[in-house]
């Protein structure tokens, strides 16, 4: 029996190694994953489509393993982006509460006026987040509804993304036969799957590190502070894993993955590694610890750069939960110890929690976007998917002075 499409949550992480699609369905209970597909994705690079072809019919390919698996049909999707034109700013809005106590109507004009920001005619907001509200001088309020105060402030964290980059992937959807109902910051809806409760109140930093991108959230006392996307990933460990050894891609990445290790003090020195493909490299043995050698080099500039942008958030030195890493390269040996030593914090691996169904299966790093998108859908369901558009000043004044000119043509 298929499951009704009006119950289905679908999440589709589409990376620059792989696309993942997680197909939940809302209990009673909480979130069911009923199913999971995967594909081969060629068609992104460093989180950015190249090849739109190529990215829908790898979209396709994971779709219909996880409609299979989920006996049911997929038509819309929630999907992830992460590419290096991803931007997050903090503002402010203030307004006058105009009958002495906050209605619906005064919140969405704080909201308006903190979002009332330039914006670059090639860009578009994709998530507008209250951090906190403030009601004359009492901050720290999150819902200020039904409040007696004269004067309302938001502090709020915007999240743009290029235009061209939302509809490529909209588009990459449309040719696989999907309908993108909503387009999420792959780090926030990591974070989503991954994070606790505490952790949110606390402070934490989440890190995704996927293929050709590092996703970066902020978030404590429970709201969203910082968001970053580094254009370094496990990419780029396998490619100085290929330079290094002299070997192809695909040998760096099944070896990086099988016997990969970003500690050379946790490898023995006398260790090899046979290649076991049937290029021409088959049968080569590699130095286990050489390899560690070029993989810890690379793993430290890329925490060097992840400890660089908190540093930038302003709440390196308040994360008293310290940092939770994610997504498929987290899971190289020695990476935990690692970013440990070099970000001076707790660091622990995320998995997914707080789903039902084939829990043990997404419970690993790789599908962390994917559950997160779904447990992202199901919690803004009913939440608007994006903000309408804003006219700006210039653009209102060339819009007048082309009707005043077609008025005077014609009168």
């Amino acid at each position: 029996m298929k499951s009704s499409q009006q119950e289905l949550i679908v999440g589709l992480d589409i990376g620059s190694t792989k696309v993942c699609v997680v197909v939940g369905r809302q209990g009673e209970d909480g979130i069911e994953i009923i199913g999971v597909g995967q594909s081969q994705s060629h068609g992104l690079k460093n989180g950015m489509i190249v090849n739109i072809e190529s990215t829908a019919a790898a979209i396709r390919r994971a779709v219909n393993e996880a409609e299979l698996m989920a006996g049911c049909e997929v038509n819309n999707v929630v999907v992830g982006i992460a590419d290096k034109f991803i931007y997050g700013q903090n503002s402010l809005g203030v307004v006058r509460v105009k009958h002495g106590e906050v209605t619906e109507q005064d919140i969405h004009r704080v909201i308006e006026s903190a979002q009332a920001v330039p914006l670059p005619p090639n860009r578009e907001i994709l998530h507008i987040i209250p951090r906190e509200f403030i009601i004359d001088e009492q901050n720290e309020i999150s819902h200020p509804l039904g409040m007696t105060c004269s004067r309302l402030e938001v502090k709020l964290h915007l999240v743009t993304a290029a235009s061209t980059s939302i509809k490529n992937i909209t588009k990459a959807c449309h040719l696989a036969g999907l309908e993108a109902s909503s387009i999420v910051l792959q780090s926030i809806a990591s974070a989503e799957a991954v994070l606790m409760t505490d952790e949110r109140e606390l402070g934490v930093a989440l890190i995704d590190i996927g293929g050709g991108t590092t996703d970066i959230a902020v978030i404590s006392n429970n709201a969203l502070w910082h968001t970053a996307e580094i254009s370094m990933a496990g990419n780029h460990l396998t490619g100085d894993l290929a330079v290094g050894m002299r070997i192809l891609i695909n040998e760096a990445e099944s070896i990086k993955r099988a016997h990969g290790c970003c500690q050379k003090s946790m490898v023995d020195k006398d260790e090899q590694v046979g290649i076991t493909t049937t290029g021409h490299n088959s049968g080569r043995q590699l130095s286990r610890q050489t390899m560690a050698m070029i993989l810890q080099a690379r793993a430290e500039e890329l925490f060097s750069l992840i400890d660089r942008e908190l540093h930038r958030s302003g709440h390196s030195g308040e994360l008293v939960a310290g940092a939770v890493i994610t997504g498929g390269t987290s899971l190289l040996s020695g990476m935990e110890e690692l970013a440990e030593r070099t970000l001076n914090m707790p660091v622990r691996i995320g998995r997914s929690t707080n789903v039902r169904g084939l829990a043990d299966m997404v419970s690993q790093p790789i599908y962390s976007t994917g559950v997160g998108l779904v447990l992202y859908g199901a919690k803004n369901a009913h939440v608007p998917k994006k903000p309408k558009p804003r006219i700006n000043t210039g653009e209102l004044m060339r819009i007048i002075a082309e009707v005043q000119r077609v008025l005077k043509e014609f009168f």
